[in-house]
This record gives structure tokens, C-alpha cells and sequence, in this order.
């Protein structure tokens, strides 16, 4: 990927946000071989570490770096267990301008460390969008691990930082540059919004618990910083591991730090049934049970220490539906494609009946999954469009329920042709007699008067409403215009044709 300089609203820019968005727990590119050796996704970028200089508390300017590494340690805990450490900061030209960003170091209750970037806000009192991210290679740490990881460069390894390594599972490595993650972050300081990039490290083994605390290290950081963040605006979202980080971190938030929106992508929610898919539904119809035995071991190898193996009993209620519900805030959109075979989407259905504040949004298909002849993917809803309707969905829903009620406008991105391909299974499911409801509050959204969007064919702003109705009007055969199609919406979707 071309590192970024000077970075627009620009469709080029959006295919590099999916790519963030959606790395997930082997999604893209993790195919699993037919030996059964695994090799998980990780980032999509090269490395430009922050470099350091002698302390200072001024801070950072254009296109430097300084070492801040004594400033703001701050705990979040009532008995003082949450600390932060800057490691450095440095600026990065944005959207024509300089952000500053910072490399922190949470200090965690349990003993163990968590890493952020954190990227700044213009304005005091911004809404936060919190990405999970489990697999991007970091090297600015300081510890030994990333370091190593990032010496052996990007490729294929042995995973031998896991817990409990079989000498056989190898998973993907990456290292991210962090102005691509500062580029992945265009959207949101388009619209004013601060940004924190979560790093799971994946590669440097840990547990599932361990993951978990990586994702709540942002909400209990954002409590140090009242004044910069707005906590009753807080938003996160990620994709499969990265979007299970996001549920289960936004589970254990602090409660005055806690998500007004989660959008976990593919998210498995409860692990007990994930084990049942794994290693019996989906091993046992597969024609290459290698593959679906391979492909899992490295995530089991780390969700076992937390949950057993078969995942069963008080260590294990937390990760399952029935414990993730009551400590869930906020609004939880959970989209899922019906052919993903990683995270099937009963789990998605499961969750949505189990938590009154889930909201479901799916890519329905046709024929049901082929368990036989199925790969390792979270479905094709991730490849459908320039710009795909689940990054379409995510990016306004973050956006306008983060959006100060004072703004007069709020930014996305959008692509017609890709909300007609989604449209059109939608569609499909109606005239079935399906309930299709789950898509309006999606719609509504999309259709909201304050919603500008980068028009991914046209690199061009217009009203997303006006997007929307012309792709409603191709796939239902109506003739809505933007105010038509709002008020059509408040009542539930046109007839089918």
C-alpha cells in the first residue's frame, strides 16, 4: 500500500479504510493451506516508527517527534490500577492539515500492558471512534516482542509467542506504519472526532481476556482526558477478533466512559457455541477438516486459558451470550454475512435475541451455506462495491450517532452501486416474506438531511439521501426524492415491485 502523505475524503482512501476496518481473524488475506497451517491477517502497511529525542512538554510540531514518555500518568481505577504513559508524539499532515498524535502505554489492573495511538482532536470535547485492531504489527513499544516481530519483517512465521505453541501454527505478520493508521482515521477527523487505534498483538500471543483489556484500555484512557474527549460520545468498532475486542471491551468499559455505538463486524459473541462450530457443525460437513482444524488452533490456543477447553462453566459465562448482555452499552449494530463460515451467523442471531440493544443488519443470500466446499472467509460482503454497504453502514452510523446534535453537517462516505447490490438481497428476502426490518434503522440513517457523503464514483460530496433514494428507486422501482424517501422510511420499506 502507497504510504500517505496529504490525505483526502477521496474513494482511493476509502478502499485503504476497509482494508483497516476489516482486517480480521484471517479475513483477508488469511486462507488457511491445506496442510492445516494457519496464516492469520495481520495490518497493511510497512513501518515508519516514531522516533524519539530527549524529553520534553512541549509539544510536538509539523512532522516531528518527541518523547513525552514522562507526561500524563493518569489512573482511571478507584483504586488507581488503570496508568498512562506517553512514549512519544509526532504530527501528521491530515485532510490538509497537521493532527497530532500519541504513542501511549497503558499500564493495565492485571499487570500486563496495553498500546494506543491516539489521535487528536481539533476542538475540546470531541466525540472518540475507537478502532480495534489484533493484528497490526506496531515496533514503537519498546518491548522485545515487537521488536523481534518486526526484525523478522512481513510474511509467514511460526506463532510461537502463543500460549501453548504446537511447533505447527503459523500466522501472518505486518507492520503497520502509523500514518497509515492516522490516513484510516480521515472520516473522523473529517467531522472533528478524536481517534484511538487499539493494538491487540496478535502475534505476541496473550489470551482472550488479554485481547479484551486491549479493547477497554481506550475507554479507561479516554477518563484522563475530560477535557479533550467528550465521554458521553464514544464509539468503537472492529472486525471478527478486531470486533470481538470491540464487544467484549465495550462489555467491561467503565461506566462513565462507556460506548454510546459499538459496530462489531463478523463478531463472534459467544464463544461455547464458536467451539461447537468449530470443532464438530463445521469440521464435521467440511471437505478439508485440516483446514477448519488449522485455521482455528491459533485462536483457541488463546481464548482456552480464559475460557477451557470445551469452553464450560464461570470462566466461560462471560464469553457467552447470556454473560456478554447485561454489561452491554449503548447501541450494539452487529452486520454479518449469512455465507461467513468463520463466525457463522447464528451467533449474530443469537446475541440480537438475547440483548435488547443489538441491532442485527445482514447480507442475506440465496442458498445457504455450503459447509462442504466452504474456505475460510467471513462471506463476500467485504469485496461487493468500490465502497461495500458494511463499510457504508458502519461509517454513518459511527458518525452521526457520535455527531454533536449541533452539527450542522456530519461526513461519511457512500457508493449507489454498492447499496444496490445490498438492496437487492434485501429486496430478495421481502418479497420471500422475511422480516427485513433489521435494514431501516440503517436506512434512516443513511437518509438523514445532515449527511454528507464522499460519493466513492464521483469524488464528490452530495447528500446521502439523495445517494440512497436513487439506489431505493433502481432496486424497488419507486421515484422517491430525498424528503419522499425519509418519510417512506418512518412507515418501513416501499412494496416490492
Amino acid at each position: 500500500m502507497q504510504r500517505l502523505a496529504r490525505i483526502s475524503l477521496a474513494p482511493r482512501r476509502a478502499r485503504s479504510l476497509l482494508v483497516l476496518a476489516l482486517a480480521a481473524c484471517g479475513s483477508d488475506p488469511a486462507a488457511t493451506d491445506s496442510d492445516g497451517t494457519t496464516t492469520a491477517s495481520t495490518g497493511d502497511a510497512t513501518s515508519t516508527a516514531p522516533t524519539t529525542t530527549a524529553p520534553t512538554s512541549t509539544p510536538a510540531t509539523s512532522d516531528t517527534t518527541t518523547d513525552a514518555s514522562t507526561s500524563d500518568t493518569s489512573d482511571t481505577g478507584a483504586a488507581g490500577e488503570w496508568q498512562f504513559v506517553t512514549l512519544a508524539e509526532q504530527t501528521f499532515p491530515l485532510n490538509n492539515t497537521d493532527v497530532l498524535v500519541e504513542f501511549i502505554r497503558a499500564d493495565r489492573p492485571d499487570g500486563g500492558r496495553s498500546f494506543l495511538l491516539y489521535q487528536h482532536a481539533p476542538a475540546a470535547k470531541a466525540p472518540l471512534v475507537i478502532q480495534t485492531q489484533p493484528y497490526a504489527g506496531i515496533d514503537w513499544t519498546g518491548e522485545e516482542v515487537d521488536e523481534r516481530w518486526a526484525q523478522q519483517g512481513d510474511g509467514i512465521h511460526p506463532d510461537v509467542d502463543a500460549p501453548d505453541y504446537n511447533e505447527a501454527d503459523k500466522i501472518a505478520y505486518e507492520l503497520q506504519d502509523p500514518a497509515e493508521a492516522v490516513g484510516a482515521n480521515n472520516v473522523w477527523a473529517f467531522n472533528g472526532f478524536a481517534a484511538i487505534h487499539a493494538y491487540g498483538r496478535f502475534y505476541a500471543g496473550g489470551t482472550l481476556a488479554d485481547d479484551a483489556l486491549d479493547a477497554v484500555a481506550p475507554y479507561a484512557f479516554a477518563r484522563t482526558r475530560p477535557d479533550e474527549i467528550d465521554l458521553e460520545r464514544i464509539g468503537a468498532f472492529g472486525s471478527s477478533w478486531g470486533g470481538m475486542m470491540a464487544l467484549f471491551g465495550a462489555s467491561q468499559a467503565p461506566p462513565d466512559a462507556a460506548p454510546r455505538v459499538v459496530v462489531p463486524i463478523s463478531a463472534p459473541s459467544d464463544f461455547a457455541q464458536l467451539w461447537t462450530w468449530s470443532t464438530d457443525t463445521f469440521l464435521s460437513q467440511s471437505n478439508n477438516p485440516a483446514m477448519v482444524t488449522g485455521f482455528y488452533s491459533p485462536y483457541w490456543r488463546r481464548a482456552t486459558p480464559t475460557v477451557g477447553s470445551p469452553p464450560a462453566g464461570a470462566s466461560a459465562e462471560p464469553y457467552t451470550h447470556a454473560g456478554l448482555c447485561p454489561g452491554l452499552p449503548g447501541t450494539v449494530i452487529l452486520p454479518h454475512d449469512a455465507w461467513d463460515a468463520i463466525i457463522p451467523i447464528s451467533q449474530t442471531q443469537g446475541l440480537a435475541a438475547a440483548c435488547a440493544n443489538v441491532e442485527p443488519i445482514y447480507w442475506p443470500r440465496a442458498a445457504p451455506l455450503d459447509l462442504e466446499t466452504a474456505t475460510m472467509t467471513h462471506g463476500p460482503f467485504a469485496g461487493e462495491g468500490l465502497v461495500p454497504s458494511v463499510l457504508i453502514y458502519t461509517y454513518a452510523a459511527l458518525a452521526l450517532q457520535l455527531a454533536p446534535p449541533e452539527a450542522a453537517n456530519v461526513y461519511s462516505v457512500t457508493s449507489g452501486p454498492s447499496l444496490v447490490l445490498h438492496l437487492q438481497l434485501v429486496l430478495a428476502e421481502q418479497k420471500a416474506g422475511k422480516d427485513v426490518a433489521w435494514i431501516l434503522p440503517r436506512l434512516r440513517e443513511l437518509a438523514d438531511p445532515r449527511l454528507q457523503a464522499l460519493v466513492a464514483e464521483l469524488n464528490q460530496l452530495q447528500p446521502s439521501a439523495a445517494v440512497l433514494a436513487s439506489a431505493v428507486n433502481e432496486v424497488w422501482q419507486t421515484a422517491f426524492d430525498a424528503d419522499s424517501l425519509r418519510a417512506q422510511l418512518e412507515l418501513g420499506l416501499p412494496d416490492p415491485p
